[in-house]
């Protein structure tokens, strides 16, 4: 659903882009995508592109589902003993939707989102600012995120990070980019944990 909004959004204003292109910018925050996608010309209308994005994609988030497990994996993390953080290039109001429908608001110990940090993925702002919520040394964290530009900003933030193949990005490309471990949804991540604990 997020490319297709892309798509809706960047032909609105003028902008024809192939989904493959835009599938290799998944994980980076707006402001990226419109600073490689709008021609030099017209990066003056980036805060308005990504405005508009936000508010066709806020029509649409009823029609998210979580991946299968992510619940169990949350409550997992947790009963083992794990703070949890959700750093995220969402606006504010969006994470809260995706915990809501994760049924973990009760889960977070701490939050970053899109207007906190001054960059966003893959520059490591956002990861450093949930590990200082936490109260934690970068490097004592892991994150876990499913493209290249999640597991970039975690590797500059001084954090190990697990890669998960649901976003279009190849096992190569996360491994490439230092991801420790790739599992191939949450469900497998979820599956792993389990049997590190039994």
């Amino acid at each position: 659903m997020h490319l297709r909004v892309w798509r809706e959004v960047l032909a609105e204003a003028g902008v024809q882009v192939s989904r493959e292109r835009l599938e290799r910018l998944f994980g980076k925050h707006s402001d990226e995508w419109v600073r490689e996608l709008l021609p030099a010309e017209r990066q003056g209308d980036g805060p308005r592109v990504v405005q508009r994005k936000n508010q066709v994609f806020a029509l649409h988030l009823d029609e998210l589902r979580p991946f299968p497990k992510a619940r169990e994996l949350l409550r997992s993390l947790k009963a083992a003993g794990k703070l949890v953080a959700f750093a995220t290039g969402a606006t504010k109001e969006e994470l809260q939707h995706h915990l809501r429908l994760l049924e973990a608001e009760d889960l977070a110990d701490a939050t970053a989102y899109d207007r906190e940090v001054c960059r966003g993925k893959p520059a490591p702002e956002i990861y450093l600012l949930a590990a200082r919520k936490l109260d934690l040394e970068p490097a004592a964290a892991v994150a876990i995120g499913d493209s290249l530009y999640d597991v970039q900003a975690a590797r500059g933030a001084g954090m190990e990070c697990i890669g998960l193949l649901t976003s279009g990005f190849g096992r190569q490309d996360l491994v490439a980019a230092g991801a420790a471990e790739v599992y191939g949804a949450v469900a497998g991540l979820y599956d792993a944990f389990a049997r590190k604990k039994a």
